[in-house]
């Protein structure tokens, strides 16, 4: 039997769904620990939290996991119950670009910590 383009990749999306679930599932309550353990949750506190250079690629790779997760998320959910593909592929770009824009502005965010 021939090789069908892409039939694999339904395992692939799976994969990285339960991937970014993982990443997010250990990151956020491990953070949520350490920031309850503070004695003070004030401005310059989190300011030197985000300011070394491995909490900033961690939170990014957070932010990245989160955003995939939920692309993938909604991939699922548009092909579902969006049957028209011109408002499917609308809601396609319209996310990507709302997910674009939150990536770019967590990496502003994060690299504006100085």
């Amino acid at each position: 039997m021939p090789h069908v383009a892409g039939a694999h990749r339904g395992l692939d999306i799976w994969l990285i769904q339960r991937a970014s679930a993982v990443v997010l599932a250990i990151v956020l309550p491990a953070f949520l620990i350490y920031a309850a353990c503070q004695p003070t949750l004030d401005y310059a506190s989190w300011r030197s939290l985000f300011e070394p250079l491995f909490v900033k690629v961690g939170a990014l790779l957070f932010v990245a996991a989160l955003l995939v997760h939920a692309w993938i998320g909604l991939r699922e959910i548009f092909i579902d119950y969006v049957h028209h593909l011109g408002l499917r592929l609308a809601l396609y770009f319209g996310f990507g670009v709302l997910y674009l824009g939150c990536l770019i502005w967590a990496v502003d965010i994060l690299w504006g910590v100085r």
